[in-house]
């Protein structure tokens, strides 16, 4: 298969599966990209090429972050996996692992800084309710009443 019709068959897979309009954008601009750089059809393009171009060329040349590399590893696995229909050894193309960021804890003095700021009593409920159980605004807008046990409320407002 050419380049050129790797990219039509590329574009149709994504229409086919329902890629949004952005991914699809995204996913073309790097495919054409991963094509030049190769210069030559992808099923002749070795994993040790793949391999290279991900972990040399794009972090040490084009410096890009891991989680670009990422994905445009994703990329070259849905040409190959789908487009293509060439399997491959994704062992030998890992993905770099997420690093795990831990959540900025508050400080007593700054929480209470906080609930204080809140004249409103039910707006200082809400904030408390929501920091106090670690849910995320969607979630928190998704809660009833009954979902709610008043006596926990109470020993909270009184700490405060």
């Amino acid at each position: 298969m050419t380049n050129k019709k790797l990219i039509e068959k590329l574009q149709e897979d994504m229409e086919m599966r329902g890629f949004s309009h952005y991914t699809k954008d995204s996913y073309l601009r790097k495919a054409k990209e991963i094509v030049k750089y190769f210069g030559k059809p992808m099923r002749q393009v070795t994993t040790k090429e793949l391999r290279y171009f991900l972990m040399k060329y794009l972090r040490e040349v084009k410096k890009v972050g891991e989680q670009s590399v990422n994905y445009y590893n994703s990329v070259i696995r849905f040409i190959y996996d789908v487009v293509l229909d060439y399997p491959m050894n994704y062992k030998q193309l890992p993905m770099y692992k997420k690093k795990r960021k831990l959540p900025k804890i508050l400080s007593e003095e700054e929480l209470n800084v906080f609930f204080n700021a809140c004249d409103n009593y039910m707006y200082k409920t809400i904030f408390m309710m929501i920091y106090g159980s670690g849910r995320r605004i969607s979630e928190a807008t998704n809660i009833r009443i009954e979902d709610i046990d008043i006596a926990i409320l109470l020993l909270l407002d009184s700490n405060f």
